[in-house]
């Protein structure tokens, strides 16, 4: 209703959908097999612009099939939601409209994204759907209506910053609308509308959420109460990575408690990836003060582990401000 009102009154609209490609989801109804990489352990997203199934962490993909690769049945279903199923709603419903889509697939020509913004703040386009790359810095005058869709994909991201994360993304686009003479108006689409974020985010009301975040994140011992990095495992077995992980957290731990140092060790557990470019991969991660001490025990450990022989072809890796 608000996209076709802003067409009637020639004023633009942004959409964002913050996941790329046309369905999310190859899934046999007989067997329930969900189509996935053989490299990584994410399922394949289909793209209707190629007619491929494609993975987007390694790169891999193939034709896309009715036939079950497990079972052979013809009833696959392809299901969820991206920006290429988007933009062709968008034609559907609104034939004369002239749509702009934004994303991975449509930018990665040289200088494409000035190309695109530059005529799309000319007017030559009336609704611009895109993924994250549309929320931030831009200033159309002519844009009123912003929507954004399936809000809850980032709201439910799966560590300690997908509330912060969230917001930022919500109260940066919807700040792309009225930013002229004209009044904006913004939709959010979710099956949480009561959730706090989206309130506070829908409000523009960061003080609230920074009173709400930070308590939890006192609560939970999350950064800035603490620092927070992870170690990643890495290799082409599964057991071997699992077996070096839980050795090296073993070794840590006891360093650690020798030293008496304030630091606490989450893990190791497969990663939220599990497995990417056929390598697996496990986790630790770690809450600690940053000081000299907790990273001297951390350098002597890495050190120690990698005159371990047995573990050779496993990989590690310390990122010591992020939780991998």
């Amino acid at each position: 209703r608000e996209l076709k009102w802003n067409l009637e009154h020639g004023q633009q609209s942004i959409l964002l959908m913050n996941r790329r490609g046309y369905n999310t989801i190859a899934r046999c109804m007989q067997c329930n097999t969900v189509k996935t990489c053989p490299r990584c352990d994410i399922p394949l997203i289909y793209h209707k612009a190629n007619g491929r199934l494609m993975c987007h962490y390694c790169g891999y993909s193939e034709p896309a099939s009715i036939r079950c690769d497990a079972c052979g049945s013809e009833y696959v279903m392809y299901s969820g939601c991206g920006t290429q199923k988007v933009e062709d709603e968008l034609h559907r419903d609104f034939p004369e409209a002239r749509i702009l889509r934004m994303d991975l697939d449509t930018t990665m020509a040289r200088y494409s994204h000035d190309r695109y913004f530059t005529e799309f703040a000319e007017g030559k386009y009336d609704i611009m759907v895109g993924t994250q790359m549309v929320a931030k810095g831009l200033d159309f005058p002519d844009v009123t209506l912003v929507g954004v869709l399936a809000a809850d994909m980032s709201l439910y991201g799966g560590d300690y910053r997908s509330y912060e994360r969230t917001f930022g993304l919500l109260t940066q686009v919807i700040g792309r609308c009225g930013r002229a003479g004209l009044s904006g108006r913004a939709y959010i689409q979710t099956y949480s509308p009561e959730h706090s974020v989206l309130i506070r985010a829908s409000a523009q009301d960061y003080r609230a959420f920074y009173e709400d975040e930070i308590l939890n994140r006192r609560v939970m011992l999350y950064p800035p109460y603490c620092a927070m990095g992870s170690v990643l495992f890495s290799g082409e077995k599964e057991a071997e990575v699992r077996e070096a992980a839980e050795a090296f957290s073993a070794m840590f731990g006891e360093r650690l408690k020798a030293a008496d140092l304030p630091a606490r060790l989450l893990g190791p557990t497969p990663s939220r990836l599990p497995k990417v470019a056929g390598k697996w991969r496990w986790k630790l991660i770690m809450k600690y003060r940053p000081d000299g001490a907790f990273f001297r025990v951390a350098a002597e450990v890495l050190k120690a582990f990698a005159k371990e022989s047995r573990y050779g072809k496993v990989e590690v890796s310390v990122d010591p401000s992020d939780i991998g």
